[in-house]
């Protein structure tokens, strides 16, 4: 965890270092189970009253106020958001533990580096929730240390600095409450929920001593342990990388959430609790986990938007480790348009929509479409291809990315959004007369849009 830092190139990427990729949701890893564990914790305390009565006397929940955020998130009605409200979700690995017995106590494992770090913000008015990831090796300067990793910031200063680091870093944006989650509180909440489904895209075969990593998985739908899917979203072992590995997170996440509001899982709270109360940190108040929960179970799929923070790869002779460089502009416009963040470029940030507009009509053939399929839909996706220069877009290509789709969105084609600028795909979806929009960071990340074809395509 904290020895990758001091590697020099951990990424075995063969991409140009002066791309700028679009904005994605990175390092979901313990991440993605945190942000919605919290909901699990949530469901928890409202479905079964005297069961969590019994275990919170015994032992509340472990947590820390952030002195910067103490301002009440549910008004006068009970279980329920009343404002928009930002949660750093971070989510420690404590893995790779020397320890021989990988016996760690709860305060140290909770204090290592970050694998992931999300900043969820929940929009109880709009029924969204829009989920921004910052890569591990992000470079910030950490207040009193310098130049360093963001994923260090835990280890420097808890989740104070954590907290501090990232609000700097996102314009200054205002941090509610947070949520920290080690490995092996992770793997307990997953089983608590009894597996996750998901769908490996490809054969994955992974060993990493160091980390104590056996990773070994085949193609297709399956339901992972929490020890198999801790293992699926930390597989990096690919041309992507830890970006790779960030695409895996963001839709585990989905899983995660779907399985949390499932209503057969009611009467798994007490256990959740449970294991919450042994592995979980948090300052969100057990009533506050309730709305949370609330607000999640009233979202749907398409509501929930998805980001990577913006940037490129350092590289070899500016810094002499490797770090993920923001792309500030970028950022800038992800921030004003999706978290409410007003930056010294706002008023370019309000026109980006209609620029946007403007430039889908004038600029057409410069739009990246990546079509995603299988060969036993390679006709389909010729037919897209010639559809979509027809209509002028002769950027549209087929595209070799594996791509981590849940089996329900292969039933529909997905129009992915890849830059967070969804006037982009909806244009391309209502041309094409087929499909759904999401924003999400699941596809081909070098393209603007990302087509992965579905069943009802054969229609």
């Amino acid at each position: 965890m904290g020895k990758n830092k001091h590697r020099r190139n951990e990424y075995n990427v063969n991409i140009p270092n002066d791309v700028n990729f679009p904005p994605k949701p990175l390092q979901s890893n313990s991440s993605v189970k945190i942000a919605f564990s919290l909901i699990t914790i949530a469901t928890v305390s409202a479905l079964s009253g005297a069961a969590i009565a019994k275990i919170l006397a015994s032992k509340p929940l472990s947590h820390t106020s952030l002195a910067h955020s103490t301002d009440a998130i549910t008004g006068i009605v009970p279980a329920k958001l009343d404002r928009p409200v930002n949660i750093l979700v971070l989510g420690t690995d404590n893995s790779g533990s020397t320890n021989p017995s990988n016996v760690i106590k709860r305060d140290e494992a909770l204090a290592g580096n970050t694998d992931t770090m999300l900043l969820v913000r929940l929009l109880p008015k709009n029924h969204e929730v829009n989920v921004l990831s910052i890569p591990r090796d992000t470079l910030v300067n950490l207040n009193g240390i310098g130049i360093d990793k963001i994923n260090d910031a835990n280890v420097q200063g808890g989740t104070a600095l954590a907290a501090e680091s990232v609000s700097q870093l996102l314009n200054n944006i205002q941090i509610d409450r947070y949520v920290r989650l080690d490995t092996k509180g992770f793997i307990q909440l997953v089983d608590a929920l009894g597996g996750i489904e998901v769908n490996v895209p490809k054969q994955m075969d992974y060993v990493d001593r160091s980390q104590k990593l056996q990773i070994h998985f085949s193609s297709g739908k399956q339901k992972l342990n929490g020890q198999h899917l801790q293992e699926y979203v930390r597989f990096r072992h690919d041309e992507l990388g830890d970006i790779g590995r960030v695409q895996r997170q963001q839709s585990a996440l989905k899983a995660i959430f779907a399985t949390l509001i499932q209503p057969e899982n009611i009467g798994k709270a007490p256990k959740i609790l449970e294991v919450a109360q042994k592995n979980v940190d948090t300052d969100l108040a057990i009533g506050e986990m309730l709305a949370i929960y609330n607000l999640l179970t009233e979202v749907k799929r398409q509501s929930i938007h998805m980001f990577m923070l913006p940037g490129r790869f350092s590289r070899a002779d500016e810094y002499p480790l490797s770090y993920w460089i923001e792309d500030v502009d970028a950022t800038s416009t992800i921030l004003s348009r999706f978290f409410d963040v007003t930056t010294l470029d706002s008023s370019q940030a309000s026109n980006t929509n209609s620029k946007i507009r403007e430039g889908i009509v004038s600029n057409r053939s410069q739009i990246r479409i990546a079509v995603v399929t299988t060969s036993q839909q390679s006709a389909i996706a010729n037919r897209m291809i010639s559809q979509l220069q027809k209509l002028g877009f002769h950027g549209a290509y087929i595209s070799d990315r594996d791509i981590n789709m849940s089996t329900e969105d292969l039933l529909t084609t997905q129009v992915i959004a890849e830059q967070g600028n969804p006037e982009v795909a909806q244009v391309i979806q209502h041309e094409l007369g087929i499909g759904q929009v999401q924003v999400s960071a699941t596809g081909d990340i070098t393209s603007d849009v990302t087509i992965v074809i579905g069943k009802d395509a054969a229609n």
